[in-house]
């Protein structure tokens, strides 16, 4: 079995989850961020247009919107606070420099064209209803033709693909099993995408540390819900993971998550995964959003699946392996093609 490759051909489709309803009844959604180069936000908001419609706005050369489509505003934004935020212009003005709006205009274009070569840009999409997230892929292609740059275009693009698939439900034994199976999986997945070296390299995802990893997937680990964040925050006082659990945590126990995190003020609540692991091969004419789309799904069935979790957590500990061998790899790849069936 090579690294690189996966074992077997792709279905076709954009997959739905086996669980597409939330506790209340309604449909889960889900939102996509993809990070790029060599297209400007305005080309990107035009790329955005083109797939789904909707009226641009401009919030500043650095951030905008496409207001009205059918899920609502997607927004597009160098991703950079600096940049967003346009701090420098007041550090100039302390320094003396009474510049006119038509020279920081100038201004703003030569920072944007400096930073292009380091500094993703990115688009954010609203939620869009797990039964129509395929249509995201109408997106990608639109990016694709006006030549939007993916991870590989560059030595340094660590460009990713987020995916924030809202919970089913927010009980604990979801979160607890899910983050289980996220890690006993995290080799596998990290093969699947082939996640790119440099990526790897930048702190943001990070992995687990392993005295974590190692109490999260102690046999007859259920804390209550308080005290599975507590421990989570006690080790995790970042976003930088792969699976970054904070929007969720801050959804759920605000007042837990401020208190561990009082300087941050970037995270926003909300009842999804952050799964930040993948690549974002937009250029790639034959890469699809779906492959690690799916991939994440089998992180869910195999989480809704005490009894095959509960065996691959004994495996785990039984054999002795480790979270980075190969032989890890084959032996979830075997694992899940049993699932599949």
């Amino acid at each position: 079995m090579s690294e690189s490759q996966p074992s077997a051909a792709e279905p076709p489709g954009f997959p739905q989850p086996a669980r597409p309803l939330r506790a209340d009844g309604r449909p889960r959604r889900v939102g996509f961020e993809l990070e790029f180069a060599g297209l400007s936000p305005e080309g990107a908001a035009a790329a955005i247009q083109e797939a789904f419609g909707g009226e641009v706005q401009s919030d500043s050369r650095f951030v905008k919107r496409v207001a009205g489509t059918a899920w609502g505003t997607f927004k597009v934004e160098v991703d950079a606070r600096v940049l967003k935020e346009r701090s420098y212009r007041a550090l100039l003005s302390q320094m003396g420099f009474n510049l006119d709006d038509r020279t920081l205009d100038s201004l703003d274009e030569q920072v944007l064209r400096l930073a292009s070569t380091v500094v993703p840009v990115e688009v954010v999409s609203p939620p869009l209803p797990v039964g129509e997230a395929g249509q995201i892929e109408s997106l990608r292609e639109a990016l694709r033709r006006r030549l939007a740059q993916g991870t590989r275009a560059g030595l340094v693009y660590a460009f990713g693909l987020h995916l924030n698939p809202e919970l089913p439900e927010l009980e604990v034994d979801t979160i607890r099993a899910t983050l289980q199976t996220y890690l006993l999986l995290l080799p596998w997945l990290k093969w699947r995408d082939d996640t790119d070296a440099v990526r790897r390299l930048t702190p943001f995802i990070q992995d687990f540390p392993a005295e974590y990893v190692r109490r999260l997937l102690q046999p007859g680990y259920c804390p209550g819900l308080g005290a599975f964040i507590d421990e989570f925050l006690a080790f995790n006082t970042t976003r930088n993971r792969s699976l970054d659990l904070m929007p969720l945590l801050a959804h759920v126990d605000p007042g837990r998550v401020r208190r561990a995190l009082p300087d941050d003020p970037l995270t926003q609540a909300r009842p999804t995964w952050h799964y930040r692991l993948p690549n974002c091969l937009v250029d790639d004419p034959d890469w699809r959003i779906a492959r690690p789309w799916r991939d994440w799904l089998m992180v869910e069935r195999l989480a809704d699946d005490p009894q095959r979790l509960g065996q691959l957590m004994a495996d785990w500990w039984a054999r002795g392996f480790s979270l980075t061998e190969h032989r890890w790899i084959q032996h979830v790849d075997q694992c899940l093609a049993r699932l599949d069936r």
